[in-house]
This record gives C-alpha cells, sequence and structure tokens, in this order.
C-alpha cells in the first residue's frame, strides 16, 4: 500500500529525469517511458493529473526567482504533452487551462525582466550611417535579436516556454492556443498584450517552419492556420499605425508586431507586395526612432521583406514603392500633421535610395515649407523638416546637373598669381612692337585690317544655323536643391544655434552642384550669381552676429561652434563665387580684421593654458585656423585690389605663416614674393618662446649675382 501510493512520486520523477538530461539521454528515456506507458496504461491517468497539477502551478513558478525550477517545470510540461500526445490522450479538458496560464506564465516572467536592461535598450541609439549600410546591402541579416528574455537565463526560460508551444503542433490544443491567443492581444493591455503577442510570434514561426519543411501549413485536424495569421497581421499593422513616438507604445510591442509582418512576408513570398502599401511605411518609421534596438528590428524587417517579396535589395524596393510612401507621406503634410514621423520616414527614404528617389519628392518639398511657413515656432519639428532637406541636398549634390548619374566633385581653378615684370618680359614686350607696322602721322587711308579679327558680316538668310545645341533643362534634382537652398536663408535668423549649424551645412553641401563648374555659363549668370548675393548677408550675419560679444576673460567669443560652420560656410561660397565676391569682401574687410584679431587672442590664450599640443584639438584654434582658411580662400579664388593689400599681410603675414599654415606661403607670395621673404627672414631672427622651427631660406635667384643673409636687428 504504501508503495502504490509513491507511484505518483516516482511517475514524476522519471519524466523529469527524462526531461532533464543530454538530447541522446533524453530521447533513450522518453523511449523507455513509452514503453512501460504501454505496457501499463493506467499509468497515462497519473501522468494526466500531474499535468494538471504543474499546469496550475506554471504561472507562480515562472514568476519565482528560482530559475532552475522554471526551467525544469517547462521542461515536464513539455515532456508529459509529448508522451500523452505519443498514445492519443484527450487533452480537451486541458485546453483552456493551459492556454491561460501560458499566458499568465510568460507575462509574470517578462515581470521578472530587469528593468535596467530595458532601458539601457529603449536608450540605446544606433548611428545611422551604419544602420543604412546595414539595410542597403544586398542580403542583410534574417535574425531578430532577443526584445525579452534576453540574457543568458532568461533565454533558457523562452528555450522552455518555446520547447512546450512546440509541443501543441498537430493538436486540437494548438488550435485552441489560437483562437485564444487573437481574443487576447484585443482584450489585454500592459505586460499580458506583450506575452500574448510573444506567443503569437513563436507560434507563427514554427508554423512557417513546418509549411517551409512539408510545403503546406499544419496538417490540423480542425482549426484555420491562415486565418490565425491574418488576424495576427491585422492586429501588428494596428499598432504599427501608431507613431513610434507615442509613449503610450511600448516599443516591444512595436518590435514583435514587425516579426509578425516579417514572419507574414516570408508565408506569402512574392505576393506580399500587395501588403506593403500598408507596411512599408511604419517600418520605415521605425528605423528613423532613437530606440537601438527597436531600430535594428526595422532595418531586419525591412530586409526579410525585401528578400522575401524578390527585390533585388531594400533600397530598390523603396524606390519601386516610392508612390506608397509619397502618397502617405503628402497626406500627413498637407493635414499639417506635426509629429514628426512623416519626417523621419521621408529622411529614411532619401539615405536608403540616394538620388534616385529625389524626383519623387518635388511635391513634399513644397508641402513642407509651407508647414515651416505655418509652424516656424515649433524648433524640434522645424529640425526634423531641415534633416530632411539637409539629406536631399546632399544627395541631389551627388548626381550631375543635367541627368541623374554621379557627377565627379569639382573645384574651382585658383585665380593666376601675381607675377611682377622683370627685364626680359620688357624684352620681350619691346620686340613684339618693333616688328608691328609703324605709321608716323595718321593716314587718310583705310586702315590695314589686322588679320586676326575677322570682319562683322550682314546675316544672310542663305547661312546656315548654328549648330550648337541650347544646353539642355537642368534636372529635377538640380532645381530641387536650388529651390531648398533659396528657401533656407528664411530661416538662418532661428534663435536656436543647432538648427542654424544645421542650415549653414546644407547651404555648403548645395554650393558646389550650383557653381559654375557644375553647370554653364548661362546657368551662371541666371542663377548662381543671384543665389549667391542672396546668401551673401545671411552667411556675414551669422559670422558677426550680436550674440558673438568680446569680453574681458579668457574666451572672448560666444557660440563657436556657429562661427565655425558659418566661416566654413562662406569659404566655399567664396571658392565657388570667384571676383563676384571682391567688393563685398572688400567693404567687409575691416570687421574680418577685428575679428581675426580676437581669434588669434584667444587661439594664442588657450595655447598658454593648454599648451601647443592640446589647444591644437581645441575649439577655439579650429576656428581660428578656418579663419585663416577663408582669408585665403579670398586671396586665391576672389583675389582683393591693392588698398586691401596691406591688411591681408597683417593678418595672414604673422601667426598663420609662421606656423605654415597651408596654403599661406603660397597665397601671400602670388600678391609680393619679395614681402613674403622678408617676413620670413624676420622670423627667422626671432626666437620665439616654444617655437623652434624656422623657415627654409629662400633668396632671390638671379643669374650672376649672389645675395647675403639678411640680419633684423
Amino acid at each position: 500500500t504504501v508503495l502504490g501510493d509513491c507511484t505518483s512520486m516516482i511517475l514524476e520523477a522519471l519524466v523529469s529525469l527524462s526531461s532533464h538530461a543530454a538530447p541522446e539521454v533524453s530521447r533513450r528515456r522518453s523511449q523507455r517511458l513509452q514503453q512501460i506507458f504501454a505496457s501499463n496504461p493506467e499509468l497515462l491517468d497519473i501522468l494526466k493529473d500531474s499535468l494538471y497539477g504543474w499546469t496550475v502551478a506554471l504561472p507562480r513558478v515562472a514568476s519565482s526567482n528560482d530559475e532552475i525550477k522554471q526551467t525544469r517545470t517547462l521542461e515536464q510540461l513539455s515532456n508529459a504533452f509529448r508522451l500523452l500526445s505519443a498514445h492519443g490522450i484527450d487533452m480537451k479538458g486541458f485546453n483552456d487551462l493551459v492556454t491561460s496560464n501560458l499566458q499568465s506564465g510568460v507575462a509574470s516572467a517578462i515581470k521578472l525582466s530587469s528593468p535596467n536592461a530595458i532601458t539601457s535598450v529603449a536608450s540605446g541609439n544606433t548611428e545611422l550611417s551604419r544602420v543604412l549600410q546595414f539595410a542597403t546591402s544586398s542580403r542583410g541579416d534574417h535574425m531578430f535579436s532577443p526584445v525579452i528574455f534576453d540574457s543568458t537565463s532568461q533565454g533558457n526560460i523562452a528555450s522552455g516556454f518555446k520547447m512546450l508551444v512546440e509541443q501543441f503542433e498537430g493538436s486540437t490544443m494548438c488550435t485552441e492556443l489560437q483562437r485564444n491567443l487573437i481574443a487576447s492581444l484585443k482584450n489585454t493591455t500592459g505586460i499580458e498584450q506583450i506575452a500574448t503577442l510573444w506567443l503569437t510570434v513563436v507560434l507563427m514561426t514554427f508554423q512557417s517552419l513546418q509549411d517551409s519543411e512539408n510545403g503546406e501549413w499544419l496538417n490540423l485536424p480542425t482549426g484555420h492556420p491562415e486565418s490565425f495569421a491574418e488576424e495576427a497581421y491585422s492586429f501588428s499593422l494596428e499598432i504599427l499605425d501608431r507613431s513610434a513616438y507615442d509613449d503610450a507604445v511600448d516599443w516591444r510591442l512595436q518590435a514583435l508586431s514587425l516579426e509578425i509582418v516579417a514572419s507574414q512576408a516570408k508565408s506569402q513570398g512574392q505576393c506580399f507586395r500587395g501588403e506593403l502599401v500598408d507596411a512599408l511605411y511604419p517600418i520605415l518609421e521605425r528605423m528613423g526612432t532613437n530606440n537601438a534596438a527597436l531600430q535594428h528590428h526595422a532595418v531586419t524587417c525591412l530586409s526579410i521583406v525585401s528578400d522575401s517579396c524578390e527585390y533585388p535589395s531594400a533600397s530598390e524596393l523603396v524606390i519601386q514603392n516610392a508612390d506608397y510612401l509619397v502618397n502617405a507621406i503628402a497626406v500627413k503634410l498637407n493635414t499639417f500633421d506635426i509629429n514628426p514621423q512623416a519626417s523621419q520616414v521621408m529622411l529614411m527614404m532619401v539615405r536608403l535610395c540616394g538620388s534616385a528617389i529625389i524626383p519623387y519628392l518635388d511635391d513634399l518639398i513644397e508641402s513642407i515649407f509651407a508647414i515651416l511657413a505655418s509652424y516656424h515656432g515649433y524648433p524640434r519639428l522645424v529640425e526634423s523638416v531641415f534633416e530632411v532637406l539637409n539629406a536631399v541636398v546632399e544627395e541631389g549634390a551627388k548626381v550631375s546637373p543635367r541627368a541623374i548619374q554621379p557627377a565627379a566633385r569639382t573645384i574651382p581653378s585658383p585665380r593666376r598669381p601675381y607675377k611682377p615684370i622683370n627685364i626680359i618680359d620688357v624684352v620681350a614686350q619691346l620686340q613684339a612692337l618693333k616688328k608691328r607696322p609703324y605709321h608716323t602721322c595718321p593716314s587718310t587711308r583705310s586702315p590695314e585690317p589686322d588679320p586676326e579679327i575677322s570682319p562683322i558680316r550682314e546675316p544672310d538668310e542663305t547661312t546656315q544655323p548654328s549648330t550648337s545645341e541650347d544646353p539642355s533643362p537642368p534636372s529635377k534634382a538640380l532645381t530641387l536643391v536650388y529651390t531648398i537652398t533659396q528657401q533656407t536663408t528664411h530661416h538662418l535668423s532661428t534663435p536656436s544655434p543647432a538648427l542654424r549649424r544645421l542650415l549653414l551645412t546644407l547651404i555648403a553641401s548645395s554650393i558646389p552642384s550650383l557653381s559654375p563648374q557644375s553647370t554653364t555659363q548661362a546657368d551662371n549668370d541666371a542663377t548662381f550669381l543671384p543665389l549667391v548675393a542672396t546668401l551673401w548677408p545671411h552667411i556675414t550675419r551669422q559670422i558677426f552676429s550680436p550674440t558673438l560679444s568680446t569680453s574681458q576673460t579668457s574666451t572672448p567669443l560666444a557660440d563657436l561652434p556657429t562661427l565655425l560652420t558659418a566661416l566654413q560656410t562662406l569659404t566655399i561660397i567664396s571658392q565657388h563665387g570667384g571676383s563676384f565676391l571682391l567688393s563685398r569682401f572688400s567693404d567687409l574687410l575691416p570687421k574680418l580684421q577685428n575679428l581675426y584679431r580676437q581669434l588669434q587672442q584667444a587661439m594664442l590664450h588657450e595655447e598658454k593654458t593648454l599648451g601647443r599640443s592640446r589647444a591644437s584639438r581645441s575649439l577655439k584654434f579650429k576656428t581660428w585656423d578656418q579663419m585663416v582658411g577663408l582669408l585665403v580662400t579670398m586671396v586665391v579664388y576672389v583675389g582683393i585690389t591693392r588698398e586691401m593689400e596691406d591688411a591681408v599681410f597683417e593678418m595672414l603675414g604673422g601667426e598663420a605663416l609662421l606656423r605654415r599654415r597651408e596654403g599661406v606661403r603660397d597665397a601671400l607670395e602670388g600678391l609680393n614674393p619679395d614681402a613674403v621673404w622678408s617676413l620670413e627672414e624676420e622670423g627667422n631672427s626671432k626666437k620665439d618662446e616654444g617655437w623652434d622651427e624656422k623657415w627654409e631660406k629662400r633668396k632671390p635667384v638671379v643669374d650672376g649675382w649672389e645675395f647675403k643673409d639678411v640680419e633684423f636687428r
């Protein structure tokens, strides 16, 4: 009698031993147990009673901190279901109990997840360049990172739950679980909803694997897995249709919804292309979030969808479905939806597809400027919108102005340097004049025609028209770049320093593609030079802004990052504007002298405080160095008048020349090489504290003459 009462305990021990063992050992033990049950059918009822107890205890065990007990309980449940199913035991009475306790068990395990781990994942920020490089690869990663149960111990619990769900295949339990999961998705919230959606993903994954192996869905006695997948997919789209910036929607719920979309794409293959009209927009939106885990999920989902629909790459998928995305974005922009999701989707489109997507965006650009005109008081919205415009300009600047194809970036040719006239040049000119005919007095006869000058002829009807073709109209990409650059100037008065720097960067990116080196001369006269004239006062206002005030402290200038960006932008404009800017620089020269003195004083003070090596990496040194670069560009590409020469030598002939700053010596030699030689000799004679390097002496070279060293006293 005593041994008979221990049957249940012994049976549970045997099931536990067969579950918690190496795979080969576990398989042999399970086969032995099946033989025991075949010879003793009454033991199956005892095992069924034990299964009931384990199922009831599952939520309590899952909520405990005993990880070993959690893992063994899940293994016992999986093994018991497998043994009972192998002997055809009716499990209908367990359907509701198992499905409800399974959901409760997963929810309890999720609640035990480390809050700090979830926060660190949610607050992570993957660099956009890495995300885009991953997304645009021909075949990206097809494995999702764990959303929940991400640690090693939690991974064991997740494997236990997955193994338990796998035992339901081919049974009525699977159909009941599907029905309960769909109902719970719509009736639960919070952690319970996340647990239900996670179980849905697990079940759909098993079904997808079974379908790929057998070429059909699970051979279930009842139920419709297609209907289950459609219901889950429909719910996922409802979650993804909500803004990624909605704090009421847990990011884990969004990530699991992306996994369901990817699973549905795998199942439908190329037929899923029809679903892209609804699914593509929310995927791209989540690629632009600051949540690293959700961002990675979106990239992986896009890669799976691209491969399942048989597109060559994710970029090609977006380009071929650009009409869907443009329509969705236009609806939000035209209704003045100020949420940043539309701009994020547009940003992802441009970054993913590059210049190929630009021809589709002309109407959207107009809507964007309409929003900027109405909502300029929303700094975050304006910044997100200009991030999109900056991306459009950067991609548009990479193509040629006449067609959407790569174009080589050109740099304007510098002005011809100044060359003093020597005696050899004078003799050559006199000899050339001597060869020309000489007339002692004016003659009444007609002058002989110059053979190098063609006579002017009257137009003749028989004259053939010119074979030169008119230049083709600029491409849409170039037109959009020009429009964006022109409209950007109206927003440079914003009080946000970060936005001003973004706008200045945008202008700097657009100038090379609009310059005369990228367009025809007609385009230069009609568009580029007027644009430069429009940009000039706005850029210079950023350099000499009232916010840049001097003081008696060691920091004479405020907002140096904006000043540095403005100087960089003006340098690029000067390179491409050429002599058109000469009069403007002449008027601006006194202010440039004053600013240069302030920057040099701040830089020298920084060197005394930090030392030369550390100071060379400081923002003050970089700003001074960029100021020197602007002056060099002015001399080389714009040119200066004789009246400006002394001021230029005063600025560039000191620290900039002594420190061998690139381009300074060549620029000054083009103005007056004798003055440069004099400054170098004077610099060599001085013993500057902390600076022992001297210039290489370059003496004048004249045949038959030898110059001695000059000593300055």
